[in-house]
């Protein structure tokens, strides 16, 4: 691990009409018709807390998005920026915010630089990044998938009541095309609000996976409990919907940020379905492919502890039969129309897999399966019924925290974004996995 310094004096801090352990949080996200609503107005407003998002520019018009539905820019020039705008009271001196700003930029041979600022009474300063010292970001050279902006910068003066700001300016002199990116719970930009502590270490984490990692940005959700904890974790993420480790090697933007190096523990997670196919004739190598993903990280980080994370089982089976998955269906018939089959094979085959590869398992689906037996009024899923919700990020970041640091939760452990009797008990069930070893009945 390496050691977390700042020059900032550690501040007391107080906010209002919040939990004792947990800062303002806002998230913004797209629902039906809100790109046209974005380039009538200006503005683009938080459906979760309190907040806004515009575009500045006094040149730049709107275009033809560049993703789905995303409020996308044309003709951005230096100087224009995205703003997001959060409404705070009492937020003292030395405060740490944590910020997650996906964007895309259409495509250009070298990278586009923008840099990360924030308000300071009547001016703009650089939004310096707690572990690297830097505001500076380049957008991705890929054309298909956005440039993870995650910044975590201390305020250097208070905000007693007003709004919180952060602007990604570019600065660079020609223009461009870029949108705001996020459909959805996963993967909408977000902002949070930490206190002003020191944390005692900093552990540098990687995480590579799919939808099951960036829905509600559980890695989000595990820094701030981390946070709260003591703890500063320097996070990079690199995620795609979908993805199996087979097309995370074959993705540049992936293996770059596995090559950038310096990770202390790494998560991989592979295609929720992928540990049900081990043993049957569709099984083109998951275990194989894992272990080249594996040898991949341990090149460019091989003092990186590396946790093969473990998935659940969707909320009534894998009700999603095709053509395709008729040796699955053979295989397994029971899982297609039943939970507990389905999760039972995930776990049977991710334990196989980490026994093979004689690599750490974070435990989730067994910590999902006794939620489900104890609390089955705690809605772990999404309206889907296979991503997870809210709480079911959150038991996922529970989990990695206890895979990361072994020890019960203290007393003012972050809730996050849920009531403070479900959070406790999430937390609970990590422990007894984790600490303890519990399976489910």
């Amino acid at each position: 691990m390496r050691y977390f310094m700042t020059l900032m004096t550690a501040v007391s801090i107080t906010l209002t009409a919040v939990a004792q352990s947990t800062g303002p949080r806002a998230e913004w996200r797209f629902k039906k018709n809100d790109t046209a609503h974005f380039t009538e107005s200006g503005h683009y407003h938080a459906a979760s807390g309190e907040g806004v998002i515009e575009f500045v520019s006094k040149q730049a018009t709107t275009t033809t998005p560049l993703h789905k539905n995303s409020p996308s820019i044309e003709q951005m020039q230096a100087g224009d920026y995205w703003l997001m705008r959060m409404p705070v009271e009492q937020v003292k001196a030395g405060s740490v915010v944590d910020v997650w700003f996906p964007f895309l930029v259409a495509p250009h041979k070298t990278p586009h630089t923008f840099i990360c600022e924030y308000r300071d009474g009547k001016q703009w300063l650089p939004a310096e990044d707690l572990t690297t010292g830097t505001a500076r970001c380049l957008s991705t050279t890929a054309a298909t998938w956005p440039r993870f902006t995650w910044r975590t910068f201390r305020l250097k003066r208070g905000i007693k009541r007003g709004e919180l700001q952060f602007r990604l300016r570019q600065v660079d002199h020609e223009p461009l095309k870029t949108a705001l990116y996020g459909g959805g719970s996963g993967d909408a930009p977000k902002m949070v609000v930490l206190d002003n502590r020191t944390p005692t270490d900093t552990t540098r984490l990687l995480f590579i996976g799919n939808s099951y990692t960036f829905y509600n940005l559980y890695p989000m959700q595990l820094k701030e409990i981390a946070w709260y904890e003591g703890h500063y974790l320097d996070c990079e993420i690199y995620v795609h919907g979908g993805y199996n480790t087979t097309q995370h090697l074959a993705n540049h933007v992936a293996r770059k940020t596995i090559a950038e190096g310096g990770y202390d523990y790494t998560f991989l997670q592979d295609q929720s379905l992928s540990a049900l196919y081990i043993g049957t004739t569709l099984d083109h190598g998951v275990i194989s492919e894992m272990k080249r993903l594996i040898t991949l990280v341990k090149e460019y980080n091989p003092q990186s502890t590396i946790f093969i994370e473990q998935t659940w089982g969707r909320r009534e089976g894998n009700n999603a039969i095709n053509t395709k998955q008729q040796a699955l269906v053979e295989a397994h018939p029971s899982f297609f129309t039943d939970y507990e089959a389905m999760q039972r094979v995930i776990i049977a085959n991710t334990n196989r897999m980490s026994e093979e590869l004689d690599t750490a398992l974070s435990p989730v689906g067994v910590a999902w399966q006794i939620v489900r037996h104890e609390h089955p009024e705690i809605e772990l899923y999404a309206k889907d019924a296979h991503h997870p919700s809210t709480a079911g990020s959150y038991l996922s970041a529970v989990v990695a925290y206890q895979m990361l640091f072994r020890t019960p939760f203290s007393t003012q452990a972050a809730n996050v974004d849920l009531d403070a009797a479900t959070a406790a008990y999430l937390r609970s069930v990590a422990e007894r996995v984790v600490l303890q070893g519990e399976q489910a009945e």
